[in-house]
Formats: structure tokens, sequence, C-alpha cells
């Protein structure tokens, strides 16, 4: 287990990279369901972070696969919360996304892949 508690995996053949934003990681997506909103601190402005189903559209059609290392160093942590699921052509898949440009994506097996958002990455220099 990595220090978030994730474990470490091989990706496995169909994830793919993200090409110029228009394919998302895991193929075509369909059927994003947004479950819930604005979960987080109130003090952190979480009850605004509201995530409709096209803006998870656009984050996963931009988002790659990133290590723990990376969302520890390229990005900050986003203590606001939105969830839901979304199928693909391999499986139907839970999503956690993050304030701030990261989430995560777990297939029905257990297998948990960290996404970020490239647009979204700090320099280490700038944390």
């Amino acid at each position: 287990m990595s220090a978030r508690g994730l474990r470490c995996l091989t990706l496995p053949f169909f994830l793919i990279p993200a090409s110029g934003g228009s394919t998302p990681v895991v193929g075509a997506i369909s059927e994003i369901v947004v479950q819930e909103n604005a979960r987080g601190p109130r003090a952190e402005g979480c009850a605004s972070f509201v995530v409709t189903r096209d803006q998870a559209r656009v984050f996963f059609e931009r988002a790659i696969v990133i290590s723990g290392r990376q969302e520890h160093d390229f990005f900050l942590h986003g203590p606001c919360i939105a969830r839901g699921t979304f199928k693909s052509r391999f499986d139907t898949w839970q999503w956690e996304m993050r304030s701030l440009g990261t989430a995560t994506i777990t297939a029905t097996n257990g297998d948990i892949f960290v996404l970020g958002d490239p647009g979204q990455a700090v320099s280490p220099e700038d944390t």
C-alpha cells in the first residue's frame, strides 16, 4: 500500500494516453452520473464545489493517469469532493473528483487509478 492507501497497480491494456483532450484514459465514456457534490470542509468553501455531468466529462477527457508521487509533487491538495459513476466499454467506474484537479477512478474489481488534469498541475517550486 502506498502512503495514500492505494494499491500499486500495473496498468491494464485498456488504459490509453489521453490524446489531445478528446479520449478519456479508459476509452469512450457514457452514462456519467453525479451522485454527490459539495463534500468537504465548510471553511474551505466546499459548499460551492459542484460538478455537473458536462464538467465531469470535460475533466475525464483531459485527465491523464498519474502516480501517487506525481499527485503529491505536482498537484495541490483539493479538500472538496464530488462523486459519481460512468460507464466505459470495459467497466462501470466509480469516480471521486477533488477540487484543484485530481480524481480517482475505481473499477468494479477494486483497482484504483489516480488521474490529474495537466492544466491544473503546479511546479514543485511554486508550492
